[in-house]
């Protein structure tokens, strides 16, 4: 064996030790744990982040869910209405491409993964027996929860359920923005289609309520994020943000706040309106506010909402 065969021999048993030593993303899903990277306590058990509404126990950090688990907290027995919208499959606008693959390719694996035609995804059925809703949640598996066509469709369907069936609006907010391995100025249109659709909604004196799920960041922070009745944010560690810590440092050329962007530091500096800090209350808090907006039960006691609401304000005098 001479020396080329030897380097190469020794470069395959790194590999195989990386592999050993690192589960691929298969198996990673496939475990029963779950690495946990917001404190540093280790890897925790699925189960046990499941029972806490994938949420940390230690910091109170969230984890990203799907929209059928949020649907499924969100809905009265989990049954609910899945709204059909618009999927833009032209070809010309897929033909994106960069040093990782081509668009395409990552959009069929990306739907076959999630089992998904869109990040976003609307949903309409009853939070309780009073009270119905549409609830639009999405999954950050998908592009991060990005922004392009495919899920200005899905908002504007969720407009137009609200406004037929007379129903408050409610967004769980996330993702990085609009989508930039797509031809992005069709994902920046949907900035002011977003606004426009929500604006339709807020002037049939419906509630809109958008709550930021994890982090909120670029367009989408830019536009449907801030047009709603209420900002509300879940868990102390959710983020909302046109640009990262990163670059508003490198910007300003300071150092920012160990909490800068986090709901606390907005909530200090006027952006939105209150913390839900556990997500497993985030339901109930929800339909409080809005028996108060909608006069369903004007005799709940709001937690946490002194300072946003009284009893008789209306979905009117909110917008």
């Amino acid at each position: 064996m001479n020396w080329i065969s030897k380097i190469k021999q020794f470069g395959e048993n790194i590999k195989k030790n990386i592999k050993k030593k690192f589960p691929t993303a298969e198996e990673q899903e496939a475990s029963k744990w779950r690495a946990q990277n917001c404190c540093n306590s280790g890897p925790v058990l699925e189960e046990e982040l499941k029972e806490n509404f994938y949420q940390c126990k230690n910091c109170n950090d969230t984890y990203p869910v799907t929209p059928e688990q949020r649907f499924s907290w969100m809905f009265l027995n989990n049954q609910y209405e899945i709204l059909d919208h618009p999927i833009i499959n032209n070809p010309e606008t897929h033909e994106w491409e960069d040093a990782s693959g081509k668009y395409t390719d990552k959009l069929k694996k990306t739907r076959k993964k999630t089992g998904l035609n869109s990040a976003l995804v609307a949903a309409y059925g009853s939070l309780t027996e009073n009270l119905k809703a549409v609830v639009v949640a999405s999954d950050w598996r998908y592009f991060g929860s990005s922004i392009s066509p495919d899920e200005g469709e899905c908002l504007l369907y969720a407009c137009e359920k609200s406004i037929s069936t007379n129903s408050p609006l409610i967004i769980f907010v996330q993702g990085g923005g609009m989508r930039v391995n797509f031809p992005l100025t069709l994902s920046l249109n949907q900035m002011p289609r977003s606004i426009i659709g929500i604006n339709e909604v807020k002037q049939k004196n419906l509630p809109v309520i958008n709550v930021v799920d994890k982090i909120a960041a670029g367009g989408i922070s830019a536009s449907y994020c801030s047009t709603s009745d209420f900002l509300i944010f879940e868990g102390v560690k959710s983020r909302i943000m046109f640009a990262g810590p990163r670059v508003s440092a490198n910007a300003s050329n300071t150092t920012p706040p160990p909490n800068f962007l986090e709901a606390s530091w907005a909530l200090k500096h006027g952006i939105g309106d209150f913390l839900i800090e556990h997500r497993k209350d985030t339901k109930d808090t929800l339909v409080k506010l809005l028996n108060i907006l909608l006069k369903i039960d004007t005799s709940v006691n709001s937690v946490s909402l002194d300072e946003t609401s009284e009893p008789n304000l209306t979905a009117k005098e909110a917008s």
